[in-house]
């Protein structure tokens, strides 16, 4: 008899705790798939950030900044040391300035011709300034160097060991850095409507990487001409004058 109490007792108590189990199993994997959903939950798009308009000054600054940063020559002292060791001649102060000056002159010529060359054109872009450089400055580069053909006159050769040595400067970026300032408001901001995109001004940066230096070679044949142990104004105007009389694209 109490066997069968015991036994009709315990079988009663089964399903009881059949609930208990099933209720903690649930309990289980509803803790361990809760967290889950959550994290599953698709995050809301972020708003993609506008994209600044694109500024020729601020681009050259990065150049020269990045220039800067390698430790190159950058200062004008040091690279107009390196510019007279590349000429072999003095350079004199009135020299000096008037190279940047007809330099500036130069860039504002390109800039205007180039532009005509795109009419209704926001950016100049780099096939109409090869096309300005290629009838204005008629030039050959190869692994020898650059060569350029001056009004007509025998080749002037720049060597590209002479290149390289120019190339460690700041110069024809600082060169298009100065022009670009020349168009800037009181608030330092550019003024300029059309502007020379980047591959624009990357070919006007090895084009001056090497007629710079093919201007101070035909300044110090002239300034040898007229028998002066330096680089002078007078000089200087003469080789930039060597060019003038190329056609422009307009």
């Amino acid at each position: 008899m109490k066997t069968e109490e015991h036994v009709s007792h315990s079988s009663s108590r089964l399903p009881q705790m059949a609930m208990v189990v099933i209720s903690a199993v649930a309990a289980v994997w509803i803790a361990r798939s809760g967290p889950a959903e959550v994290a599953a939950a698709p995050e809301a798009p972020k708003p993609k950030a506008a994209q600044a308009p694109y500024d020729m000054l601020a681009y050259l600054d990065t150049k020269v900044g990045l220039k800067e940063n390698q430790k190159d020559v950058r200062c004008w002292s040091s690279c107009n040391k390196l510019l007279m060791f590349i000429t072999d001649a003095e350079i004199s102060e009135a020299a000096k300035a008037e190279r940047i000056e007809q330099h500036m002159a130069l860039i504002q010529k390109l800039y205007d011709a180039c532009g005509k060359r795109q009419p209704g054109e926001k950016k100049i872009g780099v096939e109409a300034v090869k096309a300005e450089l290629a009838e204005r400055f008629p030039r050959e580069d190869s692994s020898q160097g650059s060569q350029f053909n001056v009004g007509g006159a025998p080749s002037l050769l720049i060597k590209s060991d002479v290149l390289k040595d120019y190339e460690d400067t700041i110069e024809p970026w600082r060169l298009l850095q100065t022009w670009a300032t020349y168009h800037v408001d009181n608030r330092g901001q550019l003024t300029l409507e059309v502007q020379f995109d980047e591959p624009a001004l990357k070919e006007l940066y090895i084009f001056f990487r090497s007629y710079d230096l093919a201007m101070l070679r035909k300044a110090r044949e002239n300034a040898v001409s007229r028998k002066l142990r330096a680089i002078d104004a007078e000089a200087i105007r003469a080789a930039f004058a060597a060019w003038q009389s190329a056609p422009s694209g307009s």
